[in-house]
């Protein structure tokens, strides 16, 4: 799943649960979302496919940026549970800079085991279920941040 729809749902559960509850629901919905048909391509052809950059790049200014309406808005809740949804992709970050590869195939640990076997329905047509998602998601997120 894309790091925007994990955010928002993480501030979406911030808006609605009360702290520290909403911590911990925000951080398990990042799996829930990661075991749902999403956006991604096998590991060999990240690398190479510049789709994959783009949207990798895009998604990281997108998800990034909502931290300025969230701040703006003093709903600090919602951006820590933000924050919160998208920290279990956090430990692939030092992979992916160290080896300079996307190639998040070679797991050494339970975690990054047990994380890539739930993405099982990652697939490339995964972004025509993304992308509106995010479109929604976005929509009551701006909402949210109006009450």
């Amino acid at each position: 799943m894309i790091g925007f729809n994990h955010a928002l749902v993480g501030a979406l559960i911030g808006k609605v649960l009360p702290l520290p509850l909403a911590l911990p629901v925000a951080v398990a919905s990042h799996f829930v979302l990661d075991a749902l048909p999403h956006y991604g391509l096998p590991h060999r052809q990240r690398d190479v496919s510049k789709a994959w950059k783009i949207v990798f790049t895009v998604d990281f200014f997108a998800t990034a940026a909502l931290i300025v309406p969230a701040a703006a808005t003093h709903h600090y809740a919602m951006l820590a549970c933000g924050v919160a949804a998208v920290l279990p992709d956090f430990v692939w970050v030092g992979r992916v800079v160290k080896n300079r590869s996307f190639d998040l195939s070679n797991n050494q640990n339970w975690y990054t085991k047990w994380h890539a076997k739930i993405q099982r329905y990652e697939r490339p047509w995964g972004i025509w279920i993304e992308l509106p998602l995010a479109g929604l998601l976005f929509v009551v997120f701006c909402a949210a941040l109006q009450n």
